[in-house]
């Protein structure tokens, strides 16, 4: 397993009709189980882990986050922040991954009565 070159990555979320755009620079990772992308937010280190039936996204730093994306299941959550931590559910209704030329990740989720829409864009800064 070896990372292959850099990547420039856009996590694009939808709140309430909301839209806010975040930005990182990172690496990607084949593996055995799927891919895996790596990249910090506000100081935090965060991975992507994504394969045909599920994403898994995790931040570890000042806010530690760990959530399982299954499509038409609810899984549990994990966060803690400071001195606050809980467990929390989430029903994913979509889950679409697609590889080229640019890597996209679409998760259409429920959280309580809240719908969130994410996409995680990552494209290759090396690829000609």
């Amino acid at each position: 397993m070896c990372y292959n070159n850099e990547y420039n990555i856009a996590i694009e979320s939808c709140v309430d009709g909301v839209v806010s755009t975040v930005f990182a620079k990172g690496k990607m990772e084949k593996m055995p189980c799927g891919i895996r992308y790596d990249y910090v937010l506000d100081g935090d280190a965060c991975s992507l882990t994504v394969n045909e039936n599920e994403a898994v996204q995790s931040r570890r730093g000042g806010q530690n986050i760990r959530m399982t994306f299954r499509k038409g299941l609810t899984t549990e959550c994990n966060l803690s922040s400071g001195g606050f931590s809980g467990v929390f559910t989430v029903f994913t209704e979509e889950l679409k991954f697609a590889q080229a030329p640019v890597a996209v990740l679409f998760i259409s989720y429920m959280l309580g009565d809240q719908k969130i829409e994410l996409k995680f864009s990552a494209e290759n800064i090396n690829q000609g």
